[in-house]
């Protein structure tokens, strides 16, 4: 009975002199991986395209890697499906921007002239430097349609419908995915000189924001709904500030109203349904390996459509209740 206990005792001097030696990670071997981030922006031709290299850490600092990850060499292409020709994307490291987390040059992937089609399926093909692949698609959404009859069609314009506290504008698109709206009143100030000098302001949806803090968050309108409401007394009271405190009212004149409007992809829907975006811009604050959807790799591929309304004024109503000129 007596050598049960010598053994045990034995072994448990094996495990301590072992532990001693070795040093135990509590981090396995990360495996060799890529991480993409591309949306296709419908407001630009220009398209940009971001690829890193996973990586680990010694200890448990997430910010103690001092190695940038962005990788070079990889060839990035775009093709839509229902076609054969494909769209090369061109690495370069940009000196004019430095990375301030490695205070390096940033590194990333453009495309130059390429506006996404309305309807079409795009898919992103990545070949990787040590020959990993990536892939993904996205199908680009529908293009907006405004409604004529239901649609302000001047400002001060026409009561529609029972809706007396709203300028209305209405489109058509589908119902199941996200719509951003932001709405801009650019307008010009004459100096002593004669030089006229642009400014915008954005203009705040939610009738809330009179009280709130002027965050940005608060002149951006999301959600599923086909239709805009500017509240009228709140978009009255932004071309007051305008000039507010000066009496000469005649230096300012008021630009065409902006509206801008991004219908999101199923991709998009899908992150902002579940509350993963922050702010604005389509920025996404998870972690890529809780958000891919890229084949063979990590990261997050998406699309938007976009498109602008114009709504002019009245020059009798700028004239008469504020004292402005118009611009064309």
């Amino acid at each position: 009975m007596r050598r049960i206990p010598l053994i045990i005792f034995s072994v448990i001097i094996m495990l301590i002199n072992y532990s001693c030696e070795e040093n135990i990670s509590p981090v396995g071997d990360l495996p060799v991986k890529y991480n993409v981030n591309l949306i296709l922006r419908g407001d630009t031709t220009l398209q940009t395209a971001y690829v890193s290299k996973l990586y680990g850490v010694n200890g448990f600092n997430p910010y103690g890697n001092t190695e940038d990850p962005a990788v070079t060499g990889a060839i990035v292409s775009l093709k839509y499906l229902d076609s054969n020709t494909k769209y090369f994307f061109r690495d370069t490291v940009d000196l004019q921007n430095v990375n301030t987390r490695y205070n390096t040059p940033a590194k990333y992937y453009y495309l130059k002239n390429f506006r996404p089609v309305f309807g079409k399926e795009v898919e992103l093909n990545i070949s990787l430097p040590d020959g990993q692949k990536l892939s993904s698609k996205t199908k680009i959404p529908d293009g907006i349609y405004f409604d004529e009859e239901k649609t302000l069609p001047y400002i001060p314009g026409p009561l529609i419908g029972r809706d007396t506290s709203n300028m209305n504008v209405v489109w058509s698109s589908s119902l199941s995915l996200v719509k951003a709206q932001k709405v801009t009143l650019p307008y010009y100030y004459r100096d002593s000189n004669g030089v006229k000098n642009k400014f915008k302001v954005n203009i705040p949806i939610n009738i809330s924001s009179l009280t709130a803090n002027n965050n940005f968050s608060d002149y951006i309108h999301t959600s599923f709904k086909n239709e805009l409401l500017i509240d009228r007394k709140l978009f009255e009271q932004v071309l007051q500030n305008i000039s507010a405190g000066d009496p000469a009212k005649g230096r300012y004149s008021i630009a065409p109203l902006e509206i801008e409007i991004f219908l999101y992809d199923e991709n998009l829907t899908s992150y902002y349904s579940a509350d993963l975006f922050f702010d604005y811009g389509f920025t996404i604050r998870n972690y890529p390996s809780d958000i891919t959807n890229i084949n063979g790799g990590l990261g997050f591929y998406a699309s938007y459509s976009y498109v602008k309304r114009i709504i002019k004024f009245d020059p009798q109503y700028l004239l008469k209740k504020f004292g402005y000129l118009s611009e064309k």
